[in-house]
């Protein structure tokens, strides 16, 4: 099969919505409705994918008048975004329009605008001219992907002063799969995948853990943020009737997919073990009978 990130992503915003924490959501929902001033909200997205946050603001009644931008550092997912969200606002009837960020341009439009932006995380964090600008912050499944030493002061000094963070979807420590196949096997394999998280580099800079949730709850305060609200946004995936909801199937194969491209590089799991393990799995989402849970944490925060 050839895999598509995209359609993965597609496929994960609706075990996304189900996921992400409405006490959490809630308390968001409430600080923005309490912010002053006269100029609009300006709202950051560091890794935003192919848009579905974006679209999940809009949906969710979250934003009224606000100056967004997203950035992301694969090309594909920005041409995606740029292709599909400006068709997607217009057949919904939202109150928004694209502006071009390069050059910069004063907003006169009253409602949301937006803009999609390819860029490495660290080196757009680092331009000056972001230093203090932003109203919020948002990072959907991407904490738990970098070095939260060097990002959080980083998203730290973006903000305005009592900025805030919205950051969801942190990985922390937990996947399972229902049924199990062979209880050692499983856990093995598992455990390798969990310490390919805590070994990963990318660019030369350590990418992320696999208990990143738990451990946000001190580096953010470390890193001069106050939790305002926490709470676990658990994946549940699992079928009704037989289906799985949406293209939810297609995320359960991508899950495997991942593994499939971690564990041969582990010598500890024989290879004809793997490769049957993952053909069970994979019949098991085609059948409707895979059921997949991963733990994590969704914190929102304010700049002390």
């Amino acid at each position: 099969m050839e895999w598509s990130f995209v359609r993965y992503l597609s496929a994960k915003k609706s075990v996304d919505d189900r996921s992400l924490n409405r006490r959490v959501w809630a308390s968001l929902e409430n600080e923005i409705r309490h912010h002053s001033g006269n100029t609009s909200l300006r709202i950051l997205e560091l890794g935003m994918g192919i848009g579905t946050m974006f679209q999940r603001m809009l949906e969710w009644g979250l934003i009224e008048e606000a100056e967004y931008i997203g950035i992301d550092a694969e090309k594909e997912n920005i041409e995606t975004a740029r292709d599909t969200i400006p068709l997607w606002v217009k057949e919904q009837g939202w109150n928004a329009q694209a502006f071009d960020l390069e050059p910069y341009q004063n907003r006169l439009f009253h409602g949301v605008t937006y803009a999609f932006l390819r860029a490495d995380l660290y080196d757009f964090l680092q331009q000056t001219r972001w230093q203090d600008y932003f109203d919020l912050v948002i990072a959907n499944a991407v904490l738990d992907l970098v070095d939260l030493k060097l990002a959080l002061p980083l998203i730290r000094n973006c903000l305005k002063q009592n900025g805030l963070g919205y950051f969801t979807i942190n990985f922390d420590g937990l996947t399972a799969f229902e049924p199990i196949i062979h209880a050692e096997l499983d856990e093995q394999i598992i455990h390798l995948y969990h310490q390919s998280m805590d070994e990963r580099c990318i660019n030369g800079k350590n990418s992320g853990e696999s208990r990143t949730g738990r451990r946000l709850f001190s580096a953010l305060g470390q890193a001069g943020f106050e939790i305002l609200q926490a709470g676990s946004s658990d994946w549940a995936v699992f079928p009704r009737g037989g289906h799985y909801s949406a293209d939810e199937g297609y995320f359960l194969h991508f899950i495997l997919h991942f593994f499939e491209e971690t564990i041969p590089k582990y010598p500890q799991i024989d290879p004809n073990d793997f490769q049957h393990w993952l053909k069970i799995r994979r019949s098991q989402v085609d059948q409707g009978k895979l059921i997949f849970l991963a733990h994590q944490w969704d914190f929102l925060v304010r700049k002390q």
